[in-house]
């Protein structure tokens, strides 16, 4: 068995290495991750099931859930291949719309929409647009390259395949996280016969990435798409009736298909990585809506954050008093407001030896953690007690060695500290912001202030991983749970109402080039049926992780 020796990176990652350094990578915000995760593409000319005919082929084994995919799971690289064209999409017999390339020039609208980011605004139209049998008089133009009808959808969630989907009747330019705030123009122009919507060097959000493109609304229902410039490589482009549960797969710069009815999209990807949403929600379709947490690994590296070894996404969270929006996002990915989070943990093939449960612990902890603020000496609000993306705990915190980083450090002395554990479980702090303890079970504690003179001699910081064997020199200052509730206000429900039992559920999604064999699934169920005894003995007996399928 190959030695586990834990290196802090990726943003709520800990990486299974040899070496911290070898180790260190970045992810992103783990309450905003849904942002980025769909990433879309074309899945060939193949047609989402419907949830029936899902079942039949997903599979639970050993107390785990396979799924298989099917041209929906496993976004495919597709390069967006539209920059400088055109496409026409007709309605047509089979209640659905043809798509035709032509040759037409990007028009800008004139009137300019002040629309921000995950943002829309309402134009009304001066003819009845007829779209997959009803008429509207309005529109909903928004940042994110879409315009739809009926309803506004402005949920700061992943721009995918799922998400347009389930929305309102939507038509997508390109449906990606665009960011207006940060540049470019979006307008509109409305004529008696036609209604013209413009995003003119719109950038990608986080990115310098830009895009020109427009829609035309035709008052007998066809739709031009126009494109100039496209940057942004990931994004799904087309037509959807609203709260659909298939899709046909379109090639849209060919003009295929024609004669097919409902919703048509075209994913574009520059690489392969799994639809995490897509995956979630057609495991929940088959075995219900019970779920807290899902654990999501792969047979191969899928990873929809490549600059990450795993991450944590809080889907929902109604918990106040933990430094977490109130937020639920649920919808999108399939439940009724009972998922919170999905953790993504990649192949599976990493872990054929070694079980991860300090990464995986780590990124199951994220779901409340680490996000505490504390009232300071002077009564400010501070943030001294967190480290990496605000997200993790302080390299300076004495956090008894949790798994969210930290450490455990020894006072040699006045001034004189030493860290000397890391990961071993979670701590007190821990267990108060995941509902398991009680204010009053929370001992006082303490961080370093203007820590220096390190040995080994290099640079240490908040952001720093945890190390063992670092010795330094600073101030201590001590915080009292009664300092973090003056800011963050008392957790509820506190520990006498919050579920101490974490419903989880682990899934292994498969794909054709990777398949889900016998060792793959076998590492897998030893992980599952080891995790809740960790979980339990991490969390000082106060927790329990149920992973049984129903």
């Amino acid at each position: 068995m190959r030695p586990l020796e834990l290196a802090f990176a990726c943003g709520g990652a800990l990486a299974l290495a040899t070496s911290a350094t070898a180790a260190e990578r970045r992810c992103g915000t783990h309450a905003d991750l849904s942002r980025d995760l769909l990433a879309l593409h074309r899945s060939g000319s193949r047609e989402l099931r419907a949830a029936a005919a899902e079942a039949d082929a997903d599979r639970d084994v050993d107390g785990i859930a396979v799924l298989e995919d099917r041209g929906d799971l496993v976004v495919r690289r597709n390069p967006l291949d539209l920059a400088d064209t055109a496409v026409r999409l007709t309605p047509n017999g089979a209640s659905g719309f043809d798509p035709t390339p032509l040759g037409l020039g990007l028009e800008a609208g004139t009137v300019t929409l002040t629309v921000g980011d995950d943002d829309a605004v309402g134009v009304d139209l001066p003819f009845p647009f007829p779209f997959f049998g009803a008429r509207y008089g309005r529109a909903f133009v928004h940042s994110d390259g879409t315009v739809s009808f009926g309803a506004p959808d402005v949920r700061p969630g992943g721009r995918g395949l799922g998400s347009l989907l389930v929305g309102p009747p939507r038509v997508a330019a390109l449906f990606a996280d665009l960011a207006p705030a940060a540049g470019g123009r979006i307008a509109v122009s409305v004529m008696p016969e036609r209604a013209v919507v413009s995003w003119s060097d719109v950038p990608e959000a986080g990115s310098d990435r830009r895009n020109s493109f427009s829609i035309t609304l035709h008052a007998a229902g066809t739709i031009d798409l126009v494109y100039g410039r496209l940057e942004t490589p990931d994004a799904v482009v087309g037509v959807v009736p609203g709260g659909a549960a298939a899709f046909t797969a379109a090639d849209l710069s060919k003009g295929e298909p024609r004669g097919a009815g409902g919703a048509l999209a075209e994913r574009f990807s520059a690489r392969d990585h799994l639809d995490l949403v897509a995956a979630t929600a057609r495991f929940l379709r088959g075995h219900g809506d019970v779920f807290d947490q899902l654990v999501v690994y792969t047979t191969r590296p899928l990873n929809p954050q490549p600059e990450s070894l795993a991450f944590q996404v809080n889907v929902s969270n109604d918990v106040r008093g933990i430094g977490l929006d109130l937020r639920d996002d649920s919808g999108a990915w399939g439940s009724a407001g009972v998922l919170a989070s999905v953790v993504y943990m990649d192949t599976i093939d990493s872990y054929a030896e070694v079980d991860g449960f300090e990464l995986l612990g780590h990124e199951v902890g994220h779901r409340w953690l680490a996000r505490l603020r504390f009232r300071d000496a002077g009564g400010s609000a501070s943030s001294a007690l967190l480290g990496r993306g605000g997200t993790h705990w302080s390299f300076f915190l004495d956090t008894a060695a949790s798994v969210l980083e930290g450490n455990a450090l020894t006072e040699h002395g006045p001034g004189a500290f030493e860290t000397t554990a890391i990961v071993t479980g979670y701590g007190a702090l821990d267990l108060y912001a995941m509902g398991l303890v009680s204010a009053a079970e929370v001992p006082p504690f303490f961080y370093v202030a203007e820590a220096g003179d390190f040995y080994p001699r290099r640079t240490f910081s908040a952001s720093s991983g945890p190390e063992v064997g670092v010795r330094f020199t600073g101030l201590r200052r001590d915080v009292t749970i009664e300092d973090v509730i003056a800011v963050e206000g008392p957790r509820v429900p506190d520990a006498a109402q919050a579920p101490h039992r974490l419903r989880q559920a682990f899934v292994l999604v498969a794909d054709s080039e990777a398949p889900a064999s016998a060792p793959r699934v076998a590492a897998l169920s030893r992980i599952r049926a080891r995790f809740g005894p960790w979980y339990g003995a991490a969390t000082r007996g106060r927790g329990i992780a149920d992973s049984s399928l129903p």
